[in-house]
């Protein structure tokens, strides 16, 4: 039976800027990948956009408590058109074959310090 995953997160840009603040590069390298701040030019709006589609992405997939996506696994990065798109990889990928989860599709949204992600994909299980 196929069925709908959805998954939605909210994301404060004033976090994205303490994060980048108190932790620099080594925040930079272990939430965004290099596609994701080449995309972005590390601008903390569009990164926050992206952040909340990683957790969006990550709360489609449904992971158990135990089990740990790297947020690397989830790149939300922009098509030939300029269109977000998900890249899944490692655990992210491994999780969506399970599901029989099919490609997935993302939105995302910032204004006013704040960034919205909304996910949706069909999965087979």
């Amino acid at each position: 039976m196929t069925t709908i995953r959805t998954g939605t997160d909210l994301a404060a840009v004033d976090d994205v800027v303490a994060g980048i603040a108190a932790h620099g590069e080594r925040y930079l390298a272990r939430v965004f990948t290099p596609r994701e701040r080449s995309d972005t030019g590390d601008d903390p709006e569009r990164l926050a956009a992206r952040f909340a589609g990683k957790e969006a992405v990550i709360k489609l997939l449904r992971p158990t408590r135990d089990e740990a996506v790297p947020l690397t696994d989830v790149a939300v990065v922009l098509d030939a058109s300029g269109a977000p798109v998900v890249e899944l990889s490692g655990r992210a990928a491994e999780l969506a074959a399970a599901v029989g989860c099919g490609p997935v599709a993302v939105s995302l949204s910032h204004e006013r310090g704040l960034a919205l992600a909304t996910a949706v994909a069909l999965s087979e299980r």
